[in-house]
């Protein structure tokens, strides 16, 4: 059987939302008003992201810095990582965050793994944000995390989905085994959708050393 783990980044790998830490230190408090409506799925994981990124007026040293100081890997990521090379489980991160800080915690972490999520730019102090993962049919998220899933499915894959967030519903419905904690796993729950709840991707490894 062939395995592949699709992992979310922020909340999932890091201990805390990166891009929620950057909005709190950098941000003015209209970026949580953004994020009620998102959380209340008035609006998309994309609009929420360009609106709130959109207030912030910072450069992008003094966010890696920031990022540098802040940010913490859930400590049982890398060997969840190294577990996955063994078994010759497939292991990718699909990701709603910005490129500009997970491929620097990436690099910093000694982390070489494919990589989908949202591209910045930053002119004068602005952040814009492009999404070459998206799905043209659908402008809820910019990093369209079910058609990833869809693609490895074609190519005969079974897909552990692990996450912790609402960009993260859309591939829970369509996965085989669904690792959920936080607002995953409220709306699994909300949704009927099977999950199995975990902590630390030691949880996740615990449980997919059984999956055959």
């Amino acid at each position: 059987m062939k395995r592949a783990v699709l992992s979310d980044f922020d909340g999932t790998i890091t201990r805390r939302d990166v891009a929620e830490i950057l909005l709190e230190e950098f941000a003015p408090r209209e970026w949580l008003e953004i994020e009620e409506l998102h959380r209340a799925r008035t609006i998309g994981t994309r609009e929420a992201m360009a609106r709130q990124f959109a207030l912030l007026r910072a450069r992008e040293e003094d966010l890696l810095a920031f990022v540098d100081a802040h940010a913490e890997m859930d400590g049982t990521f890398l060997e969840f990582r190294d577990f996955c090379a063994r078994e010759g489980i497939l292991l990718e991160i699909v990701s709603e965050g910005l490129d500009f800080y997970l491929r620097f915690l990436l690099r910093k972490w000694g982390v070489d793994l494919p990589v989908r999520t949202n591209q910045t730019a930053f002119d004068g102090g602005r952040v814009t944000i492009s999404y070459p993962w998206s799905d043209p049919t659908c402008n809820l998220c910019g990093t369209c995390k079910l058609l990833r899933l869809f693609q490895l499915r074609a190519q005969g894959y079974r897909i552990a989905y692990v996450g912790d967030g609402h960009s993260d519903l859309c591939p829970a419905i369509e996965a085989d085994l669904v690792f959920a904690k936080a607002e995953l796993a409220d709306l699994c729950r909300e949704e009927a959708i099977e999950f199995i709840p975990f902590e630390r991707f030691s949880d996740v490894q615990r449980r997919l050393a059984a999956w055959q």
